[in-house]
């Protein structure tokens, strides 16, 4: 009997591809479970013919880019477990997640499980859980190594990333499955808040882990544009999306104090982040490290999530010469690391930055 039903949609990638396979072949077991890859650019496609995958494996093709949701929803199709297993083709399963996502699935009011994402270059977190944060949709914690304290346990958040993720079969079909219309990101989120409609929550589970390549098709038509549209068809299905990030600040401010001691209290802030409500973010850090704020500048980055930001090049030298400490507020606390020569300048300070990931640290410890 079908218990698990792994669906891997495949668009471009065979390196990765095969990667991902071997990964699933090496935790489940072919006596009680179905792996169905949805290739989906047939035209094109890099699979072999005569792939000998067994045949608990099968292969659906289609002479067309289907896009994520759609891909998805073909390969339910064809599943007969219990369990739907959502599993992108650039991810790498570490051993027995499908039974930890979803043995969260027979918890009460549970519909959604999501594993730990990994970055498969540096080892650090990428995904585990999306909060709300108004305009956009952070990663709470993203960046931070793998033993990070705030992620070692399950949370219910918003919502939760779908590229290594769990449902019951019958209740994915119940709700509609993912909305095709969403061709680029936000249909695991969609997903997320119309079970949240039906009084059910989304789990991470923090013992199932996965390594998450990301952004690895080619020629898919996956881009900016596409994102921003497929976000305004999301956003006018959802007008009143719940303001999360809140919980998870109050909850890095907390974990932040136990760890260190703030001898000054008046902060100067530098504001560099893209986001359109930097108070959301600020007001609550100033309150849960009951810091005064002495002054403000905002010098936003050129960029969206930044992976460095040359702090002695973009920060006006004035600045850097105050004599109290900084409270520095970026998309991606990652984008200081470096900056040697701006942290000798500023060994004297308890310098802090945080990010729109709900991200607080030292500077001097980034």
């Amino acid at each position: 009997m079908i218990k698990y039903s792994v669906i891997v949609p495949f668009h471009s990638n065979l390196n990765l591809l095969t990667l991902c396979i071997d990964s699933l072949l090496k935790t489940l077991d072919p006596s009680e479970s179905e792996i169905i890859i949805v290739d989906n650019n047939a035209n094109g496609s890099q699979i072999d013919p005569d792939w000998k995958l067994g045949k608990h494996c099968k292969i659906v093709t289609r002479p067309w880019n289907l896009m994520y949701p759609k891909a998805i929803n073909l390969g339910v199709e064809y599943a007969q477990g219990e369990f739907l297993i959502f599993c992108d083709a650039d991810i790498c399963v570490t051993n027995q997640v499908h039974k930890a996502l979803t043995e969260e699935l027979a918890l009460d009011g549970i519909g959604y499980a999501s594993a730990k994402l990994l970055n498969i270059t540096t080892g650090n977190l990428l995904e585990f859980g999306i909060t709300s944060s108004y305009y956009n949709f952070p990663h709470p914690y993203a960046g931070r190594p793998r033993d990070f304290a705030l992620i070692q346990k399950n949370h219910n958040p918003l919502a939760a990333c779908a590229a290594c993720s769990a449902i019951k079969r019958s209740l994915f079909i119940d709700v509609g499955g993912f909305d095709e219309k969403l061709v680029h990101s936000y249909s695991d989120i969609d997903l997320c808040l119309r079970l949240r409609d039906r009084q059910y929550k989304t789990v991470c589970v923090a013992e199932a882990v996965a390594y998450h390549c990301g952004a690895s098709t080619q020629g898919s038509g996956m881009g900016a544009s596409l994102k921003e549209d497929t976000k305004g068809i999301f956003m006018s299905k959802h007008e009143h999306i719940p303001v999360q990030i809140g919980e998870y600040i109050h909850t890095a401010c907390e974990h932040f104090l136990k760890q260190f001691r703030l001898t000054q209290k008046d902060y100067f802030i530098l504001d560099c982040t893209t986001i359109a409500n930097p108070e959301t973010y600020l007001d609550t850090v100033i309150s849960d490290l009951d810091v005064c704020e002495v002054g403000r500048h905002r010098c936003p980055a050129s960029l969206r999530d930044a992976c460095e930001i040359d702090f002695l090049n973009f920060i006006p030298y004035q600045i850097r010469n105050y004599r109290i400490p900084l409270l520095y507020f970026v998309d991606n606390f990652l984008s200081a690391q470096g900056n040697r020569l701006w942290k000798y300048c500023r060994q004297d300070f308890d310098d802090i930055v945080i990010d729109r990931q709900a991200n607080v640290e030292l500077l001097r410890n980034i």
